[in-house]
Parts: structure tokens; sequence; C-alpha cells
């Protein structure tokens, strides 16, 4: 997935200088999305966007992300990109990137109307430089006109379940009419959530997915894509949760779901 770009290579972007798209190789085209100052007693930064969904037409879509350290190494653990629908994907990448070297990532499709990109780095507490990370994104070979980018992966919200602590179990019901989908994303407000179990039915019968989950939603969380079983999208017929319950607790929460297609 990862591919060390040369030093040659690196130099010419840079003298290029960092506010415009360059060409690359083939009529490749890179688009600056920012950068990001590195002081290593964090062990995580965010890199907001902030482009409005005309440039996101205009410049994208992504195939892929390029990302540069500057002034001293860079240990990247995780990458997690955000786009302005809500929905994120979760990278894991755990690569020392040495000064003035690059890795490429690829996207899972061409992306658009990326929010933020979150960084964790493993933590220097003893020492005091700094660095910068640059973040670029490979612009998607375009094709004869056609329909305007979408805003990365086509998610569907499912529909929202209230949770009471008294029970240990639910039913979401979603149906034929919502589509076909290939992985499945959960959120919860209003209260954590420690999901048990997840059992996913289908549309035309079969054994059922039975996904162990054995994790906690934080309020506000939403969780990495769920892969389903086999290679086509399908159609839902139910999801049925198994909670921890919390006997002596009177709160509620809500748990959203969400289709990936």
């Amino acid at each position: 997935m990862f591919r060390i770009a040369s030093a040659a290579a690196l130099l010419l972007m840079l003298l290029a200088g960092p506010s415009v798209a360059q060409r690359g190789p083939g009529g490749d085209r890179w688009v600056p999305l920012g950068e990001q100052r590195v002081g290593f007693l964090v062990d995580r930064d965010v890199l907001r966007i902030n482009q409005n969904e005309d440039w996101f037409r205009r410049e994208g879509p992504f195939s892929t992300l390029r990302f540069t350290a500057e002034g001293n190494d860079i240990h990247m653990i995780n990458v997690r990109v955000v786009y302005l629908n809500g929905f994120a994907e979760d990278f894991r990448i755990d690569q020392l990137l040495r000064q003035r070297q690059s890795f490429t990532l690829d996207l899972r499709g061409d992306r658009s109307f990326l929010r933020q990109i979150e960084f964790v780095y493993r933590s220097r507490l003893n020492f005091k430089g700094e660095a910068r990370l640059r973040v670029e994104a490979l612009a998607a070979r375009r094709g004869p006109p056609g329909p305007g980018p979408g805003p990365g992966p086509q998610v569907e919200l499912l529909g929202s379940q209230k949770i009471g602590f008294a029970v240990d179990r639910d039913v979401l019901r979603v149906g034929r009419k919502e589509g076909r989908f290939r992985r499945i994303a959960l959120r919860a407000l209003d209260n954590d959530i420690e999901i048990l179990d997840m059992k996913v039915f289908y549309g035309r019968g079969g054994p059922p997915d039975d996904i162990q989950l054995r994790r906690v939603l934080r309020a506000g969380q939403r969780s990495e894509p769920i892969d389903l079983r086999g290679n086509e999208a399908r159609v839902i017929d139910r999801i049925e949760f198994v909670y921890r319950a919390r006997p002596n607790f009177r709160g509620a929460a809500t748990l959203e779901i969400y289709g990936v297609h």
C-alpha cells in the first residue's frame, strides 16, 4: 500500500511550491491539502481541509494521499480520513517516515469532500524539536464528462435505535428499499454503548453474519466500517444487537446504524 518516493522527485516537488497542484510523472496531478506542524510532546493532530464543495468538485475526486516529513523524522501510527458527511475511514500505518521522505496511501476508491485528516504519531517525550507533515492528494484520472463526484463513500443512515440500559438487546429492521450494502458503521449518541454482539440477517435468507464486537462506543463516536460477508453488496433484512445491560442506570442512548454502498 505504501510506496517510498525518491528524494529527487520530492525535491522537484518542493521547489515547485506547495500552493498549486503539481504534475508528476505520466501527468499525475498532486493537489496540496495542507501542512501540519508536529510537536512530539503530543501524539495526535488534526489537519482541517477548509475547502467548500465547489473546490472538491473542481479539484477531485482523489485516489491517493501523499505524506512528506520535513524538519525531522515522524513515526506515523494511524491516519483517519473524515468526510463532510461525517463518515470516517481508518488506515493503520505504523511506519517511520524519515526527514524528506514520503509515502503514499491508497484510498478505498475515488474520494472527495474531505473535512479533515487525523493523525496519530509515536510521541517523543524527551525531544524538543519539531517537524512538519505535508499532505497532498492525487487527482483521479478523469474520463469523458459524466456525473459529478460523490462525497467519498456513499453512506446512508439505515435507522436509529433508542437504547434503555435495562434491556440488553434490540432489533433494527432495514428492508430491500434501503438498497444493497457492503459494510456498516455504528455511532453512539447521548451516552456510551457497550456492544457485545451484532447479527446481520440478509434479504434472501441464508446464514446471518454473527459479528462479535465486544467494544465500547463513546458518546459521539462512530465505529470504523465493518465488512459484511461476501464479495457483493447485499440487501439487509434486519440487524440484531446485544448490549451490556446497566440495570442501575436510568439514562438512555441512541445507536445510529449506517450502510456503506
